[in-house]
């Protein structure tokens, strides 16, 4: 995630291939799959760090890494922007940044944290390639950069996972059909670098930004995998008037108070609807579960978080208070709900590091 350039997003319409066919594909992967994250997991992304492509971002410190494995985190997200620091023309990625984030990842393993390092936005290189078709040019690069990832890792346990994407830029079911060619070129590619790479945990993201719907909808089949080691990946920024939206629009209005017995008697305009508050979480990931989980395929809940409103005009006193509790409870809610049904939540987080987006900050 990025918050400048995030959106609502729509909702997907039809599906391609019957329900069936989607049990019956998806059911080939064992139930033995389930155990590459520590469950619970209580997981903590280290946003617009290691992959920032703007000016003014800091690197991260051992001491914060310590620091997020001290506040009882278990797994880290390390988001990364491989093509940004990548030779243009031979796509040979540059020997410091490779050695930046081998560090961070040896600091996250050395306090027993899960690591999951991916190529995040990057620029869009990937992700808004257009979908339409296979690209060969970006083909390529994607092959080269995760074979020169792999070889990197090759000797570090099955606690570090390779998380292909971030939120591929794909609007339907024909083009969820390319990325998929895509993700299938990354399996062999990762797959032929041997070592631990041979049965290393994958994960592939959903269509839409890694939206749920779309991904119920869209992906009724699996690249293949000789270790059956894949996992997939959402987000959920849900309800978008409460988790991400900065200003009134013409649409509707901003969210400050989400849950039951959060709601405001003064502000009520600023009031979460029922339909998008508990119930919609739990049947969100129930999704999730019945279509992966419940057969042996991991889901890893990528990202997800509401914005903290302070400074909001208008939200001051007992109602910011209301505000601050109603944001904890959501992100309590979805941990809680998540682990429940063996998803695996991490925390988005910008960690303060002088970009500006602070909002969702931890450790600030």
């Amino acid at each position: 995630m990025t918050v400048r350039r995030r959106s609502a997003g729509g909702q997907p319409t039809f599906r391609m291939l019957p329900a069936l066919l989607l049990a019956a594909s998806l059911s080939l992967i064992p139930l033995s799959g389930r155990a590459q994250l520590a469950n619970p997991t209580y997981g903590w992304n280290l946003g617009n760090t290691l992959e920032a492509t703007w000016s003014g971002a800091v690197m991260p410190t051992q001491q914060l890494i310590n620091n997020v494995a001290a506040a009882g985190f278990n797994t880290i997200r390390i988001p990364c922007a491989w093509d940004h620091n990548a030779d243009p023309n031979t796509h040979v990625i540059n020997a410091s940044y490779m050695a930046t984030v081998t560090q961070v990842v040896k600091w996250a393993q050395a306090a027993n944290l899960t690591v999951i390092i991916n190529d995040h936005w990057d620029g869009g290189w990937f992700e808004n390639s257009n979908f339409n078709s296979l690209d060969t040019n970006v083909n390529a690069k994607l092959v080269s950069y995760w074979t020169q990832i792999a070889n990197n890792f090759k000797g570090y346990n099955s606690k570090l996972l390779f998380a292909v994407a971030n939120e591929p830029n794909v609007t339907s079911q024909a083009q969820t059909t390319v990325l998929l060619q895509y993700y299938q070129n990354f399996i062999n590619a990762v797959r032929a670098t041997g070592g631990n790479n041979s049965t290393r945990w994958l994960v592939l993201q959903g269509p839409g930004g890694g939206n749920i719907d779309n991904t119920n909808s869209w992906v009724t089949t699996l690249p293949s995998d000789p270790a059956k080691h894949l996992a997939f990946e959402v987000h959920y920024y849900a309800p978008y008037q409460f988790a991400l939206m900065n200003a009134d629009a013409s649409w509707g209005s901003m969210w400050y108070f989400w849950g039951k017995n959060y709601h405001s008697s003064s502000l009520t305009t600023r009031n979460a609807t029922s339909s998008t508050e508990e119930s919609y979480v739990t049947s969100e990931l129930q999704k999730m579960q019945s279509q992966f989980t419940s057969k042996g395929i991991p889901v890893l809940l990528g990202e997800f978080g509401a914005i903290r409103r302070t400074g909001t005009a208008g939200l001051t006193g007992t109602e910011l208070n209301r505000h601050l509790a109603s944001r904890t409870y959501f992100d309590k809610y979805v941990v809680s709900q998540a682990n429940s049904l063996g998803i695996r939540p991490v925390y988005w987080d910008d960690s303060d590091n002088g970009t500006g987006n602070t909002a969702f900050g931890i450790f600030n």
